[in-house]
């Protein structure tokens, strides 16, 4: 499961309004419950019960949101780059900026932790993060990611 099979360029988001964990998280659903024609509340109310768990914050401005769904859907993801940091209780204690959501089928785990791992690793790199930050549309954002 690649990144590039996650995403598409209607669910990378480039300097979305975000002031709050929970306002990014809400945005988040509504593109993936369109993306697979689910209920916003649905996803949104999986997204807040997975932070319960634990922060998806993994430090360095990035947060990576995940939730399994249902087998009969898709892989998908939605990426939303904020305007500014917000508050999201990473590990690090630095604030948000760079979320990257997936949405995994239950049946599909093992792939999942395969594309979590590449995702993370090409999040972490310093030189994309740069660039990712200094993206200006959801078409750069969108090459930055898959190439």
């Amino acid at each position: 499961m690649k990144i590039s099979t996650l995403l598409d360029k209607k669910s990378v988001f480039c300097q979305v309004p975000c002031s709050s964990k929970k306002g990014a998280l809400e945005k988040i659903s509504y593109a993936a419950a369109e993306k697979l024609n689910l209920e916003y509340q649905e996803l949104f109310d999986s997204l807040i019960a997975r932070e319960k768990i634990g922060s998806t914050g993994v430090g360095s401005g990035i947060a990576i949101p995940h939730i399994k769904i249902s087998s009969e859907l898709p892989a998908t993801a939605v990426f939303l780059q904020c305007q500014e940091g917000i508050d999201y209780d990473a590990y690090d204690g630095n604030k948000v900026d760079i979320l990257f959501a997936i949405f995994v089928p239950e049946n599909q785990c093992e792939e999942y932790l395969a594309a979590l791992s590449e995702i993370s690793e090409k999040l972490l790199d310093k030189q994309l993060l740069r660039q990712l930050r200094s993206a200006e549309n959801n078409e750069q954002l969108f090459e930055l990611l898959t190439q």
